[in-house]
């Protein structure tokens, strides 16, 4: 060690290591091997004391020892490392496999084994191609990105020792050699059979859910045609007997039979929509205004409040409230704007406003009917569900078809007591 070199340590050690050297006449280079081997703790106990004994003789000797012992601890350190990394990798539920630049297996742990039916050695040495179905997925696909960025994970499907074929899902990555060793790469391997299995029954569903919904809606519009041509005969016979006198009596029955031929149309155009809309996943959306939207709906539901001398007061622009959505929120709204009128009051007034909410719309609308109670709030969105009032007739579908389409939009729809009597039901969209 030369003088600058022993400068390199600290004003401590170089004394401790010139004072090593002077009692013992050995090198400076022989006192501070030993020195290191015993502040790194690997010399103790009497050696260490015979070491340090002014009259130790061959220090230098005594050095190289020093040096091999501290060599050999390393060593046998690491080797334990090694066994108990290799026990790890021995027992791990997934597959590990190293395989060298050639893309021959160096090593395989229990798993790998398990997964391809192959002996302990029948796999050291054999190259993947043999293992993968398609024998040029390696060179075509894997190499490529280790080489470029060193890692590659995805599924590929390769073959068992009795020839079938089976995906699994592999993650590798480039390890590089040093000290003489060269690179490899490292894989963890699962078989995903039982996943593909999954996924292929899940998309047999969804196909068989898809049929059901279009042969659901097909239905749906079959049923409706078919119902409305009898209601559409009855229809008629009562405009006929409409022209002809008849005793009052005969008037009263005429005009009853053609409120339910109203009522039953009614029944059949809500339960085909309902079909239609619960039946979609999705619908096209296209740009609107809401504000034409609703002033649109407002005028034509007037002529419905006005028969029970009410009114509906429109709190809105006619435009301005752009958003995207499909013409069939439109029934929403005038669904929402018939129960009010339907539920109010004679001479009542239905209020319909829009707001501003950011990213959303919320439209109102409020009656000043009996209002919702709040146990019966969480099922009034349900198909078939009518509360409150007596003698209002209904499908039971309104809301729930209005629920549905408010959703397909991104969409919800709330019912909330409102502050001066009676009901308030919001509906937010998004302004897209």
């Amino acid at each position: 060690m030369s003088s600058y070199t022993l400068w390199l340590l600290s004003p401590n050690r170089r004394a401790r290591v010139r004072q090593l050297a002077a009692a013992t006449g050995a090198s400076v280079v022989a006192a501070w091997i030993v020195d290191a081997a015993v502040d790194a703790g690997f010399l103790g106990g009497v050696f260490v004391q015979e070491l340090f004994h002014p009259s130790a003789p061959e220090l230098w000797m005594r050095a190289v020892v020093a040096t091999l012992l501290v060599l050999l601890f390393v060593r046998t350190q690491d080797r334990a490392r090694l066994q108990l990394l290799t026990a790890a990798l021995a027992e791990a539920p997934d597959g590990v496999q190293v395989v060298d630049v050639q893309g021959r297996v160096c090593y395989s742990n229990a798993a790998v084994q398990a997964l391809y039916g192959y002996g302990p050695e029948e796999l050291r040495g054999r190259h993947v191609d043999l293992m993968n179905a398609d024998p040029h997925f390696a060179e075509r696909i894997i190499l490529p990105a280790l080489q470029r960025a060193g890692r590659w994970a995805g599924e590929l499907d390769v073959r068992h020792k009795d020839g079938h074929v089976f995906p699994v899902w592999l993650a590798t990555a480039l390890v590089p050699g040093g000290l003489g060793r060269p690179p490899a790469a490292i894989g963890i391997i699962r078989d995903i059979s039982e996943r593909k299995r999954t996924e292929e029954e899940l998309r047999g569903y969804a196909h068989r859910l898809e049929d059901a919904n279009q042969l659901k809606e097909l239905f749906a519009d079959i049923l409706r045609h078919d119902l409305l041509g009898p209601v559409s005969t009855v229809r008629l016979a009562l405009d006929l007997l409409d022209k002809e006198e008849h005793a009052p009596r005969s008037q009263q029955l005429v005009a009853r039979a053609r409120r339910g031929c109203a009522q039953l149309t009614e029944m059949i155009d809500s339960a085909a929509l309902y079909a239609k809309v619960s039946a979609a996943r999705e619908i096209a959306l296209e740009q609107l205004d809401l504000g034409a939207v609703l002033a649109e709906v407002v005028a034509q539901s007037e002529p419905f409040a006005e028969a029970r001398r009410g009114r509906i007061a429109y709190q809105g622009r006619g435009a301005g409230y752009l958003t995207r959505a499909h013409p069939l929120i439109a029934d929403v709204f005038a669904n929402l704007i018939s129960n009010a009128v339907k539920y109010g009051p004679d001479q009542g007034t239905v209020a319909v406003g829009v707001e501003d909410a950011g990213d959303r719309w919320h439209v109102s609308v409020a009656d000043r009917g009996e209002g919702v109670p709040d146990a019966d709030k969480p099922r009034l969105f349900n198909r078939f569900e009518r509360l409150g009032k007596a003698g209002v007739k209904g499908t039971g579908l309104g809301l729930a078809i209005a629920k549905r389409i408010v959703e397909m939009h991104g969409g919800g729809i709330a019912v909330e007591d409102n502050p001066g009597g009676g009901a308030v039901f919001r509906v937010s969209l998004p302004k897209g």
